[in-house]
């Protein structure tokens, strides 16, 4: 969302046009997020058990994502120089 304006800018587009997509695209993203907010607020007793049972799993799962990413994006020594 930060470079949306230097995007728009780059692309010659009018403050107008922009401005309104924008704020349209504001409005719904707030819109979204207090929306999941409000309905996690709503079973939060029934989400936070759920959630302490799995939080270990979903650590070791993002450990492992994290470090095949690192493995792919490292450069690899093949040998040659």
């Amino acid at each position: 969302r930060q470079a949306n304006g230097i995007i728009a800018g780059l692309a010659e587009m009018p403050w107008r046009r922009f401005l309104a997509f924008n704020a349209l695209g504001a409005a719904l993203w707030v819109g979204a997020w207090v929306s999941l907010g409000d309905l996690a607020g709503q079973h939060l007793n029934t989400l936070y058990p759920a959630i302490q049972r799995y939080e270990l799993y979903l650590l070791a799962a993002a450990v492992v994502l994290v470090g095949a990413f690192l493995a792919r994006r490292l450069p690899r020594n093949k040998g040659s120089r």
